[in-house]
């Protein structure tokens, strides 16, 4: 289920770019330079491309870097087609001129940046823009045979006044049914002189943002056009081509399928777990619970100190919210060696005394210092014993899943490349291959560790099921149940341990003797059942930590289906920087 929410999760976030797309409105107001004459040839082969050359004489009265020339590859009257101009050339007064092509709003506007930065001019210049736009024929609006050229001569996004106009179109054959427009939504204020496959609009001034329109019938089959399924709004992320989503589509299949077999490699089968009623010689609870669960926790470290007390080489207080842990004689090497450690950490000797209070600083470094030392002394202690060993491939996992979450943020919020689906396949590779950064996916047991695994998980049911499915006997041995309780502690089963005790002898489970809360708690305490002392030690623990990292940081803190202006294909517009 988590894996599934997980590729939910991946799925949406591939829409960062359309969520949160800019919307930053274009200049709307005129400028100072102005195009005192434009001059536009298109010459339209029956394929469809349109080859394109406009001459613009342009007047800067201010001094400026160039002009700059946008497109829009969206045709109003077919969502699904995509004019996307290339072959971008651009001269100034019949010299080369700098030319920065680039995109904007997610790929929809094609920005040509015409000029130089370092440099500026002012007066009379002749530009010559060039260009190829494949699509610029259409299959007829009214759905009968042919094509039809639907164009703006002159985009509606000029912000510079135009003075007068020449447009020049060659078609692959003679136009009919022409029309001419001026003005955004308007269909008149021009006509269109046909001559054979040619056609000419002359115009007079033009205020800024003011399109020339013209529509052609033809008499050829409509040739196809570049179009995907989707709108243009979701070019950021689909890309521009139906067969690439498909690849992507697989290639995220097929990083899913690579991420759950590597997965598959870090997983170990559990062994059988037949009723044990004791533990495996030679090991401690902090120590069975690790090789049960490949985990060090906080109970495994409460029940390692209730083990001091079990072995009769300490005794645990509590006063308050201090916990004391007190040692005294005894038979310290009988320890398994995580507890004897952990109790060298502590300075826990016979009469030596650790004392566990929330004020004090210097205590509560001794117990951050053991407690990360107890962490690598169980993990450790396992490969030694020769219980665990470094398997399967866990470890390359964990280097491909932080590659995958890199690489899917990258597509995902940066989206250099226009195509946010490029990071699918990262990001499903990376949820399917969060396994890998469980516990123990980087660990096998040994055939003697499954051993003593199988040993550990049947000890555990007989203290952790109920007494119905699996009785212990306490009659005569009502010892029984305190010396178990460290191990009930780390297996976290203390309660249902404390219940099997109380059915089976019906009466409350006793206090280790060991164990003084200074509240007068006697039987009933049960402990409350036991559970509750690894939450209270903890808590402690945890206060006694918090004061000394407080001092640390104390201390280092000083369109439409018409025809209408500005409605055919060919948008876009320009102006001067």
């Amino acid at each position: 289920m988590l894996v599934l929410v997980g590729l939910i999760v991946a799925l949406a976030a591939m829409f960062a770019p359309v969520v949160f797309a800019s919307s930053d409105d274009a200049a709307s107001g005129t400028e100072s330079a102005t195009i005192t004459d434009y001059q536009a040839q298109f010459d339209v082969a029956r394929d469809g491309t349109l080859r394109a050359t406009e001459t613009l004489r342009v007047d800067f009265p201010l001094y400026r870097h160039g002009i700059f020339r946008f497109f829009d590859v969206v045709d109003p009257n077919n969502p699904d087609a995509r004019l996307v101009p290339k072959d971008i050339g651009v001269t100034r007064d019949g010299r080369p001129d700098g030319l920065d092509v680039s995109t904007e709003s997610g790929g929809r506007y094609v920005v040509a940046k015409i000029g130089d930065a370092d440099e500026t001019i002012t007066g009379s210049h002749v530009y010559v823009i060039t260009y190829t736009v494949p699509g610029a024929l259409s299959a007829p609006l009214s759905g009968r045979d042919g094509a039809q050229f639907y164009w703006n001569l002159i985009p509606g996004g000029w912000q510079m006044p135009i003075e007068r106009s020449a447009l020049t179109v060659n078609l692959p054959a003679a136009p009919q049914d022409t029309r001419c427009a001026v003005g955004a939504a308007s269909d008149t204020g021009c006509t269109a002189t046909t001559t054979g496959k040619s056609l000419m609009v002359v115009t007079g001034a033009l205020e800024p943002h003011t399109p020339v329109t013209v529509q052609s019938s033809l008499d050829v089959p409509a040739p196809g056009r570049v179009s995907v399924p989707w709108s243009v709004t979701l070019d950021p992320v689909l890309g521009r081509s139906v067969w690439l989503v498909v690849v992507i589509g697989v290639l995220a299949v097929v990083a899913g399928i690579a991420a759950w077999l590597i997965v598959r490699t870090t997983h170990e089968s559990s062994p059988a777990f037949p009723l044990m009623y004791g533990p495996p010689e030679g090991i401690g609870p902090a120590q069975g619970a690790y090789l049960l669960t490949e985990t060090v926790t906080d109970d495994h470290f409460a029940a390692t100190m209730l083990q001091l007390g079990e072995a009769g080489v300490a005794t645990l207080e509590k006063d308050g919210t201090t916990w004391r842990i007190s040692g005294k004689d005894g038979n310290w090497d009988a320890l398994d060696t995580v507890t004897r450690q952990a109790a060298s950490t502590l300075g826990i000797a016979p009469g030596q005394t650790f004392v566990a209070d929330p004020d004090d600083a210097e205590g509560g470094k001794s117990l951050r210092e053991s407690r990360r030392a107890f962490d690598g002394s169980v993990s450790g202690w396992a490969r030694t014993a020769g219980l665990m060993e470094r398997a399967g491939l866990g470890g390359a996992g964990r280097v491909l899943l932080v590659v995958g979450v890199i690489a899917a943020a990258v597509f995902y919020f940066i989206n250099p490349f226009d195509r946010s689906m490029f990071g699918l396949p990262f990001a499903v590779f990376a949820v399917v291959a969060v396994p890998v950064l469980a516990p123990g996916a980087m660990t096998f047991r040994t055939k003697r560790g499954r051993d003593v695994w199988s040993q550990l998980g049947g000890f555990r049911r007989v203290l952790g099921t109920p007494s119905s499915e699996a009785r212990f006997d306490f009659s005569g041995r009502h010892e029984l149940y305190t010396k178990y309780i460290p191990w009930a502690v780390a297996f976290d089963v203390a309660d249902e341990w404390a219940e099997k005790y109380r059915v089976a002898n019906r009466q409350e489970p006793p206090t280790p003797g060991y164990l003084n809360t200074g509240h007068g708690l006697g039987v009933g305490y049960g402990l409350g059942s036991m559970s509750s002392f690894s939450s209270d030690f903890t808590s402690s623990v945890a206060s006694s930590i918090s004061s000394y990292e407080a001092t640390q940081q104390s201390s280092s803190s000083s369109g439409g289906g018409g025809f209408s202006g500005g409605g055919g294909g060919g948008g876009g517009g320009g102006g001067s920087w």
